[in-house]
């Protein structure tokens, strides 16, 4: 099966910044870079991508803070020490010739789920498959609402050693509704992360009952006649909020994007110049797993570099 694998670029290395201890070269904090790579290594074993694209978020507000002043709004700011190592995963991640994406006023969530829906166009388009599925890395459960059938998630469930795919099933069992109900369960729910405001007075049971029973926020409105005068009373004081943290939730799909899945092909050779850095910055491990999952191109590579040296 040939797989287009989208990394969700900070959410990896904002959790391997937080799983890995302080790692420093030369003075310069690495511990994030150090998990990403490492994170990226596994996820390469397990998947074999054929194409592979990295998604960042870009500086400075996106349309959701334009919608709601409050998004985010409770967040702390990111360590300073994280921030200092964003610039060496750009660098880096141009070195190994992997495709990065990332557009102002937009989140990487954004651009995933539109390279998402572009490469799903084209699974269905041509009947000789270029790819047959998408499996995005990510620790970010708004991602949950892409995935179907073609679309599945890879997880750091545990730090950045355990990982799980999420499929359809396993979103249901994560958070009780379909992967298309999550924009209506936080709609009704909010989001403490994102600081949605939801409809005040409803959790996570009786969102999920309601949708359960009128499967979406529309049909919910549609039958509030029928639903406990109390569940009512909070759905009407709260319609505009609800319907505004559905807006904001929803990813967009339809970014403009010039994202071609030639330019995404998976470059094993072009990947192991990552080994020269991984020893500039002493990562002596992430050296040998590429060593070991690369043993014949690292041999043909060292034979070439010594055929080099010996002509001069």
């Amino acid at each position: 099966m040939s797989k287009l694998v989208i990394i969700d670029g900070h959410a990896i290395i904002h959790r391997a910044y937080h799983s890995i201890p302080p790692l420093t070269s030369n003075g310069q904090p690495v511990n994030a870079l150090y998990g990403f790579y490492s994170m990226l290594l596994t996820a390469i074993n397990i998947l074999k991508p054929k194409y592979l694209t990295v998604c960042l978020d870009s500086p400075g507000p996106n349309f959701r803070n334009h919608e709601f002043l409050g998004y985010r709004a409770k967040r702390k700011p990111a360590d300073t020490d994280l921030i200092s190592q964003l610039p060496l995963l750009k660098s880096t991640l141009e070195e190994a010739k992997i495709a990065t994406f990332s557009m102002g006023g937009f989140e990487a969530d954004d651009l995933i789920a539109t390279i998402t829906a572009k490469a799903l166009k084209k699974i269905n388009k041509h009947k000789r498959k270029m790819i047959t599925e998408v499996v995005i890395i990510t620790g970010d459960k708004d991602l949950m609402q892409l995935v179907d059938n073609k679309v599945s998630l890879f997880v750091p469930v545990r730090g950045l050693s355990e990982t799980k795919i999420f499929n359809p099933i396993d979103v249901q069992e994560k958070l009780g509704v379909l992967p298309t109900q999550v924009v209506d369960l936080k709609a009704l729910m909010g989001d403490m992360s994102d600081n949605y405001p939801g409809v005040a007075g409803i959790g996570p049971k009786v969102a999920i009952d309601l949708l359960s029973e009128y499967h979406n926020l529309d049909n919910i409105y549609k039958n509030l006649d029928q639903i406990k005068p109390s569940i009512k009373e909070k759905l009407e004081a709260s319609k505009d909020n609800a319907y505004l943290s559905k807006k904001l939730a929803t990813l967009v799909s339809n970014i403009p994007l010039d994202f071609k899945l030639s330019q995404s092909k998976f470059n094993q050779d072009s990947f192991l110049n990552l080994i020269s850095l991984f020893k500039t910055f002493n990562f002596k491990s992430l050296v040998q797993r590429v060593e070991k999952q690369n043993p014949k191109q690292v041999k043909i590579n060292n034979e070439i570099k010594s055929n080099q040296t010996s002509l001069f």
